[in-house]
């Protein structure tokens, strides 16, 4: 990913950027797997500083793309994991919620290879954040759909 592969400072700084952005999706994760609404809350709030704490590292345009990809995807899934167990909700189904949590384990585990690898390698960790992606932002309109009705007056 790194177009200036000679300068050690930004490889550093980009291991680090996805480190971090690694971390935080590895919270929303463990929030919708537990049904955590509190540490879905966290990772919510952590959004502004997640982001401040990363340096840009302008020889690595590409690679800052796959950071605040994942930082996004962390926010969906820390939002799904938020609201989705409401009572007021229509819960996801099981198998939904252990695909997508495949899927955010999968892009946990590219990340980091795909700072080293090459074109190919970050192509298909990109359509696999979009897809993660789309998928908990679906799950979410289907519980935001579902809102169960208060018939007491």
């Amino acid at each position: 990913m790194m177009e200036e592969s000679g300068n050690r400072y930004l490889a550093e700084q980009l291991e680090a950027n996805l480190a971090a952005s690694v971390r935080v999706l590895a919270a929303a994760q463990r929030s919708l797997e537990t049904h955590d609404a509190a540490l879905a809350n966290v990772v919510l709030g952590f959004e502004a500083d997640a982001r401040a704490g990363m340096r840009p590292v302008p020889a690595a345009v590409r690679a800052d793309a796959v950071v605040e990809m994942v930082i996004e995807l962390a926010m969906r899934v820390a939002d799904l994991a938020r609201v989705a167990w409401r009572i007021d909700r229509l819960p996801p189904h099981d198998p939904d919620v252990e695909h997508l949590v495949a899927q955010v384990i999968r892009v946990r585990e590219l990340t980091p290879l795909a700072a080293a690898g090459d074109a190919e390698d970050v192509t298909e960790l990109i359509r696999l954040i979009g897809r993660a992606g789309a998928q908990a932002a679906a799950m979410l309109r289907t519980c935001e759909a579902g809102r169960f009705v208060c018939l007491a007056s």
